[in-house]
């Protein structure tokens, strides 16, 4: 194996100075693969003409040869003359049956040029075939071969292709590699340095080094394509162009499609607990102005009586969806399901990165109570059988038969908390430990099913509050809902925002005293209505 490769820095720069690009590509890979002989197959149709959509091709003419010693520099300027008489070229991509119909030729180069559309999709692909001597048996016109593929990555196996052994017995050729030529055809090698591609097995011995000399021969394959386009003129320059303009704008929109979904996929995600690298290897910090949420069905134990476990879960994991899609909706997140309640947090830790100006508290809280009111809304949608995730209405056939109501109640808390990476080593969640979550689950036990139990911390930070510009979110859903448009651009106090968002004519937050759980007890807490009065 020789160690020194050409300089692929020297044949950028005279790739595209030189007017005959193919030539110089041609004595480039030659001495790249240290291969005998080298050619180049135009592909094209009846017609002969460069250029071609692809999509038009149905033949391969041999259009270049370059070789080593005499036999090379024999058929680098016969090789073309010779190849016709012979009848190997041209090489035709199809054939017609006796009963009419088109079929794929045999043979490694039409396979080569029908597949030009891999390029695109997989790649540039380098086909590899060895031990071709070995196999030539009589006067058979084709073998099939096992096949090694290359697409700038990895190694993979072809189905057997059939090759033509009168090519192959023509050019006495031990081994065999083939490139596809984007916008011009394809490169063909007989007998590349078959230390190279010496194997064992699937593997090949000098993997690394024919990784290295394939990966310089494929940008040397796309730098001459390019300069190629250049000797093209007229319509035939317009239509090369018009082709990759349609190929880079059907990309750029699947790209952007690609980008919308996946975004969408990472808001949801986040909603639903998810979490980045990053945050799975946060150190674990305090944060004073979290807001943590606990919702819970009413009467669970009892309501678990009532139907079997599918029907059960059904309804569960209905709820449970909804709970997810507006924490998403909300910018709030889904620290954890836990039986039939949902820990929601809206945190710091958990904020879009790069967003410049921080979340205050109350902003926090609004979003969350927006958030629990309209999964409970949208509960009650469910029971009724108006809910799109339920079609069928199964859910309300269920309760009716049941003769229960289904319903959750909540409680919200605004405080102290710490939030880090929490489980084994083999699974991680990051999650929020403190007072502020064991008083959200509290006062979600002592609360009343469809309405949100809040501290005075909680109705302190929304009781004056206004919604403005300045919150992204909420702004951006009450301009497109009925009861809010930009006519409130000075914005409007949060407490008639929601009303009117959620049709609640009466006051929607009301005093409650004394309450007591366990060895929790407030004298003064808050209950917020959610469902509409009407």
């Amino acid at each position: 194996m020789k160690p020194e490769l050409p300089d692929i820095e020297k044949f950028e720069r005279l790739v595209f100075q030189k007017r005959n690009t193919l030539d110089l590509l041609l004595s480039f890979s030659l001495k790249l693969l240290e291969a005998r002989h080298a050619g180049m197959l135009l592909g094209t149709d009846k017609t002969y003409f460069k250029f071609l959509p692809p999509e038009k091709w149905d033949r391969g003419v041999m259009h270049k040869f370059d070789g080593k010693g005499i036999s090379g520099l024999l058929f680098k300027y016969l090789g073309t003359a010779i190849v016709k008489r012979k009848g190997l070229s041209p090489v035709m991509l199809y054939r017609e049956t006796q009963f009419g119909e088109k079929k794929e030729s045999d043979g490694i180069i039409s396979f080569v040029l029908r597949t030009h559309r891999d390029f695109y999709e997989k790649g540039l692909k380098i086909i590899i075939i060895d031990h071709l001597q070995d196999s030539l048996q009589g006067s058979e016109k084709g073998l099939v071969f096992s096949t090694h593929s290359y697409d700038g990555k990895i190694f993979s196996r072809l189905p057997g292709l059939r090759i033509n052994t009168a090519i192959v017995r023509q050019f006495q050729a031990k081994n065999f590699l083939s490139a596809y030529v984007p916008d011009y055809g394809a490169i063909v090698f007989n007998t590349i340095n078959e230390g190279l591609i010496l194997n064992e097995g699937d593997n090949f011995v000098n993997g690394e080094e024919l990784t290295k000399r394939l990966d310089i021969l494929i940008t040397a394959i796309e730098m001459a394509s390019i300069a190629y386009i250049g000797s093209a003129k007229g319509r035939q320059a317009a239509h090369i162009i018009w082709r990759k303009e349609k190929n880079l704008r059907r990309t750029a929109l699947e790209l952007k499609q690609k980008a919308i979904q996946l975004n969408a996929q990472k808001e949801y995600l986040k909603a639903v607990g998810a979490v980045d690298e990053r945050q799975l290897n946060m150190e674990a910090v305090n944060i004073s102005d979290g807001v943590y949420a606990f919702m819970d069905m009413v009467g669970s134990a009892r309501i678990r009586k009532k139907f079997q476990p599918r029907d059960y879960f059904l309804i569960l994991n209905l709820c449970h969806q909804i709970a997810a899609d507006n924490a998403s909706r909300y910018a709030c997140r889904v620290d954890n399901f836990i039986g039939d309640s949902v820990f929601l947090v809206n945190a710091s830790p958990f904020d879009e990165p790069g967003v410049h100006l921080p979340i205050s508290p109350h902003e926090r809280v609004m979003l969350m109570i927006f958030a629990i009111a309209s999964i409970f809304n949208e509960i009650r949608l469910l029971m009724s059988g108006l809910h799109p995730m339920d079609k069928g209405g199964r859910v309300k056939e269920l309760i009716d038969w049941a003769r229960i109501s289904l319903g959750f109640r909540a409680g919200v808390e605004v405080g102290p908390a710490m939030i880090g990476p929490l489980g084994s080593r083999k699974r991680k969640i990051v999650t929020a430990i403190g007072k502020a979550v064991n008083t959200a689950s509290r006062l979600e036990s002592t609360g009343i099913q469809d309405e949100i139990h809040i501290s005075e911390e909680a109705f302190s930070l929304i009781r004056e509050a206004c919604v403005t510009q300045d919150i992204r979110t909420l702004w951006k859903i009450l301009l497109k809902s009925d009861c809010f448009n930009s006519r409130n651009a000075s914005g409007a106090y949060f407490i008639d925002c929601y009303k009117q968002f959620f049709n609640i004519s009466q006051d929607v937050i009301y005093e409650r005293k004394n309450i007591a759980y366990k060895e929790f007890s407030k004298d003064i807490s808050f209950m917020v209505k959610c469902i509409s009065d009407s």
